[in-house]
């Protein structure tokens, strides 16, 4: 069997994973569709999804319940700003706790599902 010698021209080019068109091969996303184009696209990962720390929220939910500070984290800005507001009765601090239980007791799929976001990119 021979081997094929390709030009450094063609090494350069590749198709999108998208829409099939011929891109540099430098580029990280597609000029025509704006789908990436790395490891992130092989892998079948999408890189606006932000992921959630399971063990930090228990932490902020543990130690900083009281001020909302988990709901902030978790993307949860209306009943983090609750927390925020109904500060100086206390209750915040045990509702807190009760969450931060609930988190360690979440397996790590369910929370993942749960407060993973997918982050819209617009593009100019």
């Amino acid at each position: 069997m021979k081997t094929r010698d390709y030009p450094l021209s063609q090494l350069k080019e590749s198709l999108c994973t998208q829409c099939s068109q011929k891109i540099d091969s430098s580029l990280v996303t597609c000029p025509e569709c704006h789908a990436t184009q790395g490891l992130e696209a092989l892998a079948g990962v999408d890189p606006n999804i932000h992921i959630k720390n399971q063990k930090l929220a228990i932490w902020f939910s543990f130690l900083l319940g009281g001020l909302g500070i988990h709901r902030f984290y978790l993307g949860q800005y209306m009943k983090g700003s609750l927390y925020l507001v109904f500060s100086w009765t206390l209750v915040p601090v045990l509702v807190g706790w009760v969450d931060a239980i609930r988190t360690l007791n979440m397996s790590p799929f369910n929370f993942a599902q749960r407060y993973s976001r997918k982050v819209e990119r617009h593009y100019i």
